[in-house]
């Protein structure tokens, strides 16, 4: 009777530990789950508390630039690369420009970077329909030739503005392309670097342009003479359109209209900033349109106003 009262224990005791393993086991995948989730909460609060702080940056340094393009235009004469405008931000520690103040521990490795470009000195996609939604010939034979020069099918530029002329599409980024036909992802990469998307059709700043969309905005002219065009204009810059047709005819590049295409002045400019927090860098991108029609009794910001923002994030590289 005693070996089975000893056995019958020793069953009941390693069922127990059994109990008592499984329930320790779970309790510890209960603890480490929800430690797991409290860890995603507080850096989930921290994503968006460091996304706010970068957007609020970004404000601030569009701000800062509305600022400068508006004293700018005050000053008149015709816009190009050699502007205060046009002179980046370098990467600056946030805590550089607070000496002297207690700012939180979160923020004081965080680093700003500023640039401020001109948006017509890029191929607005807008301009290929006029106001009254006609296509406008001579913006067509442009992006037929940027096409063309990026190695991409040049019968893309009509169709695309065929179909803008029947639905009465206005791009509000370039990155829309990849919804018309033909328009595939090796053909987006080459073209976007010239593209932006603008709320009115605009003339391209010839002081501005990259030597690759003056080669589509000037007919015939070939890739040396697009890099003498920018060579020319980086030493003198261009201040009216017979700089312009002047300029062409040293290089010898013969003209037939295209020059009614292009300008030295500019109405919208692009803010771009990134903040580094951690691992992580968020960008702001706001499209400033800059004209004469605004307060002039205000302190700079009454000339210009944003046209969109954009935020987005990306890994630190």
């Amino acid at each position: 009777m005693r070996r089975h009262h000893s056995g019958r224990f020793s069953r009941q005791h390693g069922s127990a530990t059994l109990t008592a393993l499984i329930v320790m086991v779970l309790s510890t995948l209960i603890l480490s789950g929800l430690v797991w989730q409290q860890h995603l909460a507080i850096r989930q609060l921290e994503y968006q508390r460091d996304q706010r702080q970068a957007e609020w940056l970004h404000i601030a340094a569009t701000d800062f630039a509305r600022f400068v393009l508006a004293e700018d235009l005050r000053s008149g004469g015709n816009d190009h690369l050699g502007e205060a405008w046009a002179i980046p931000l370098a990467d600056t520690k946030i805590a550089d420009f607070l000496r002297g103040i207690d700012i939180p521990q979160e923020i004081r490795h965080v680093s700003l970077v500023g640039q401020v470009s001109d948006a017509q000195g890029q191929f607005n996609l807008n301009s290929l329909v006029d106001s009254t939604g006609q296509i406008n010939a001579q913006m067509l034979s442009v992006f037929q030739r940027l096409l063309e020069n990026t190695g991409a099918d040049r019968a893309l530029a009509s169709q695309i503005a065929n179909d803008l002329n029947r639905s009465g599409f206005r791009f509000t980024d370039p990155g829309q392309l990849a919804g018309f036909e033909g328009v595939n992802e090796t053909v987006l990469r080459k073209l976007r670097p010239w593209l932006t998307a603008l709320p009115e059709s605009t003339t391209i700043n010839a002081n501005t342009a990259s030597a690759e969309l003056l080669r589509a905005a000037f007919q015939g002219m070939s890739a040396s003479q697009a890099a003498a065009f920018v060579a020319a204009r980086a030493e003198t810059p261009l201040k009216s359109h017979v700089d312009i047709r002047n300029l062409l005819t040293r290089i010898g590049v013969s003209q037939s209209g295209e020059t009614l295409l292009v300008d030295i002045k500019t109405n919208y400019f692009i803010a771009r900033s990134e903040v580094q927090f951690g691992e992580s860098v968020y960008v702001g991108q706001s499209v400033i349109n800059r004209s004469t029609t605004g307060s002039t009794t205000s302190a700079g910001p009454g000339l210009t106003h944003i046209v969109s923002t954009r935020f987005f994030s990306t890994p630190k590289e």
